[in-house]
């Protein structure tokens, strides 16, 4: 193997178990965490996380073999000199480049739509949902295309592991290249901005912010694996360096897909987390006088709707009651007295709803239904 922006082999088999491992470490805490928020009651991007390290397993694997059995991909003049059993070792190699290249694609993209489904649930009922849906729709449109330049890029598909190869591009998947890299840099950079402006627009505290800031860092990382992996591929196409770059570009996105879930388990778990997390909670304050309307006391460094959306990726708390149907409950019932900043400012927790079900006859109805959204003080006059 070339050792520029490599290694050898044997560099390339420790590192791609060393970051594989760490991979699958994060996806194990990622389920413990979300068994214990939900139970068995995973949501639809833990199902899809299972099938991203499956592809990512497979993708380990035929990255590693693909080094033992070289491809169709040779320099010129270089086939008269191969031997019968070397022809049949490079046409299995170039069978398992080409389920290599499936999975690394399929890897990244599942890893995506993880993302972006965490990012459609924070974003419920925010007007960053928009963006969510079309950073989703142009995902799905881009890895449809590179699996279709994918297959069709080389006349037959068996082309990928004849010698001689009918096409160069059986050979070189040259054009796939610029496929894959088009969509994929384009739709990462998109993924990150939706979470960028909310990053921007929102003061929330270091402990909420920090994980998103590393989480950003992550994926600027993968980006450049991304386009470092081509740059190796376009400037010298028998440089087999790229090998490293994929490995990488899927290690760390799989590390990133996994992080926030990873950081709630370490929030709730670790003592100097969790008592550093509660020191700092800061919650608005309601007074409610029989005479006067609601006026808002909220406490100087609370929260927006946005930096609650971004904390709350990272929430351990049991879930009770989806935060769309609180919402639309609200707008159904609020009282005329109630602003609309003042039903979003704050919801608690079902625990908290629970609590407060011993209120009777008119006060009940009439308090329940503030405090389903807000904390609230009740002072006698």
């Amino acid at each position: 193997m070339s050792t520029q922006g490599g290694g050898s082999t044997h560099d390339l088999i420790v590192e791609s178990w060393v970051m594989y491992s760490i991979g699958i470490w994060f996806f194990v805490l990622r389920l413990y965490a979300r068994y214990k928020r939900l139970r068995f009651h995973f949501q639809v991007e833990d199902y899809l996380m299972f099938v991203a390290i499956l592809f990512y397993t497979a993708f380990v694997v035929t990255n590693i073999e693909i080094t033992k059995y070289g491809s169709t991909l040779y320099e010129p003049g270089q086939f008269e000199s191969f031997t019968a059993p070397e022809i049949q070792q490079r046409i299995l190699g170039s069978k398992i480049e080409f389920a290599s290249e499936h999975c690394q694609v399929c890897t990244i993209y599942c890893l995506k739509a993880c993302m972006l489904l965490v990012y459609f649930r924070i974003t419920s009922n925010l007007k960053e949902q928009r963006w969510v849906k079309f950073c989703s729709f142009y995902t799905a449109l881009g890895w449809i295309a590179t699996e279709l330049t994918l297959v069709l890029n080389c006349h037959p598909v068996s082309g990928y592991w004849t010698l001689p190869p009918p096409q160069r591009e059986c050979a070189t998947y040259f054009r796939f290249e610029i496929i894959h890299i088009i969509f994929n840099i384009s739709s990462d950079i998109l993924i990150l901005l939706v979470i960028l402006p909310m990053l921007f627009r929102t003061h929330i505290r270091w402990q909420s912010k920090l994980p998103i800031v590393v989480i950003f860092s992550m994926g600027i990382v993968v980006i450049l694996c991304a386009v470092i992996s081509k740059i190796f591929t376009f400037l010298d196409i028998y440089d087999t360096s790229y090998q490293f770059w994929y490995l990488r570009e899927a290690s760390i996105g799989v590390w990133m897909a996994n992080a926030p879930f990873v950081w709630s388990l370490a929030r709730s778990t670790l003592s100097i987390l969790k008592s550093t997390s509660n020191q700092t909670k800061t919650t608005p304050q309601y007074n409610i006088s029989a005479s006067g309307p609601l006026t808002n006391r909220t406490r100087a460094g609370s929260e927006t709707r946005s930096s609650r959306a971004l904390a709350r990726m990272y929430d351990m708390e049991p879930i009770g009651e989806s935060e769309e149907s609180i919402i639309e409950m609200d707008e159904r019932h609020k009282s005329p007295c109630t602003s609309a900043a003042s039903i979003y400012e704050n919801e608690p927790s079902a625990l908290e709803w629970g609590q407060n079900q011993h209120l009777s006859g008119s006060r009940r109805s009439q308090e329940a239904q503030i405090w389903k959204t807000t904390e609230i003080v009740i002072e006698k006059t």
